[in-house]
């Protein structure tokens, strides 16, 4: 077999083979792709997180990353049908973060780790409170 030469819109196959190829991910430099397995403080570093288990929250979804990239100002796209790399068998998504001011990504995480603690605090206070409703009602029965 000859030698390949790489083309961002073909391969070529210097044995007169040629075959089209389409690229879905290209490098976009004003985009961020961010998993939400990065931010999940169930997992370890080895498993795909990477920020800090002390700024991660647990349970970390799609939905969740999006409310908190909102909070902070950034535009996103969502991708719910993708695979986590690491857990091919699990659809967990990812989203798209719009990266105008050329951030680098560790700092768009940290960022985004804020709103997402942010965002599973007030979840679970409001879950603590409805708990509490409902154990009043028992008591007065």
């Amino acid at each position: 077999m000859g030698k390949i030469k790489r083309n961002p819109e073909r391969i070529v196959i210097t044995d007169n083979f040629e075959a089209q190829v389409r690229f879905e991910m290209r490098k976009q430099n004003d985009k961020v792709v961010v998993w939400p397995q990065y931010l999940d403080s169930e997992l370890t570093r080895n498993e795909g997180r990477r920020i800090p288990k002390n700024l991660a929250a647990p349970d970390i979804d799609v939905r969740i990353l999006e409310k908190a990239a909102e909070n902070i100002g950034l535009e996103c796209e969502i991708e719910p049908e993708k695979r986590y790399p690491r857990t091919p068998t699990r659809k967990s998504g990812y989203i798209l973060l719009e990266n105008e001011k050329g951030h680098n990504k560790k700092r768009l995480l940290l960022m985004l780790a804020k709103g997402v603690r942010r965002i599973v605090a007030q979840r679970e206070a409001a879950r603590k409170k409805s708990q509490r409703k409902g154990s009043k009602r028992t008591r007065r029965r």
